[in-house]
């Protein structure tokens, strides 16, 4: 069985997806390959993401060179009796950190929301019977059954579709329900115009569909939430700035404090 994340599934045939996936349409996986592919690829869920202490997280805006050289010139302006500067600069200092954080949080509690819409449980075909399993047991192979109402627990390739719509608003941000069906489509077709797959926690809004499950951890979701984590850990553009021109206020003043030492 042959599942690689960077299969373009929507370019093969039916019976190509379920030869490579070596799995039968009509009998669904059997229980024991299918607790063996649990072991080997892992539970169908979205990556989970090691969550830091909220005061660490707020402690990490100080890092910036600029940062720095203002809490730098604070402490001694306040020691001085220059206490308007010094409170001045505090606030701007703490204005910059609380601009951080939020950004942070806000990427965040999206990456929370989207985890929590995932569905819970999945009708598949195991054994030759409908059964309803908890949706993290979902692996490559497994026959989905979906209706109008259903939340698409996984990737997958449909194999049949009787008058089907899937809102994928959620991932394309395509305002209209789009029809879905088993035929191959254009190679050169993006992500919103891939007819025959449907993915991970879009919703049919109407008709029945069979697809068979094509990745269990590295779907269409679980990327756009690596992107929404990679954006809670990237500086923000307005942190680069102020880094940037921090080094150079820095290099300016370390030159001017040369200069007056040297002609002083």
């Amino acid at each position: 069985m042959k599942s690689n994340p960077a299969t373009a599934w929507h370019l093969l045939s039916t019976q190509e997806v379920t030869g490579r996936l070596a799995s039968d349409a009509t009998q669904g996986l059997a229980t024991p390959e299918a607790v063996r592919r649990v072991a080997a690829h892992g539970l169908n869920r979205l990556a989970e993401q090691a969550v830091r202490p909220v005061w660490l997280r707020f402690l990490d805006q100080f890092k910036s060179l600029l940062v720095i050289i203002l809490l730098g010139a604070a402490l001694p302006a306040g020691m001085i009796g220059e206490l308007k500067d010094a409170v001045v600069i505090a606030i701007v200092v703490l204005l910059n950190a609380n601009l951080g954080f939020f950004q942070e949080h806000r990427a965040e509690a999206a990456l929370a929301t989207l985890k929590n819409m995932l569905a819970p449980t999945a009708r598949v075909r195991r054994d030759g019977e409908v059964r309803l399993i908890d949706a993290v047991e979902l692996v490559p192979g497994n026959i989905l059954l979906l209706e109008a109402g259903d939340r698409i627990p996984a990737d997958a390739r449909v194999l049949s579709a009787h008058s089907v719509e899937v809102a994928e608003a959620a991932l394309t941000g395509e305002s209209h329900a789009v029809v879905k069906h088993p035929d191959l489509i254009d190679e050169k077709s993006v992500l919103a115009e891939r007819h025959n797959m449907v993915f991970m926690n879009t919703v049919i809004t109407r008709g029945r569909l069979e697809a068979i499950v094509t990745t269990s951890m590295h779907t269409e979701m679980g990327r756009l939430a690596g992107l929404l984590a990679e954006t809670a850990e990237s500086e923000t553009p307005l942190q680069r700035k102020l880094d940037s021109l921090g080094k150079r206020l820095a290099s300016t003043a370390c030159a001017v404090v040369a200069l007056m030492f040297v002609f002083a």
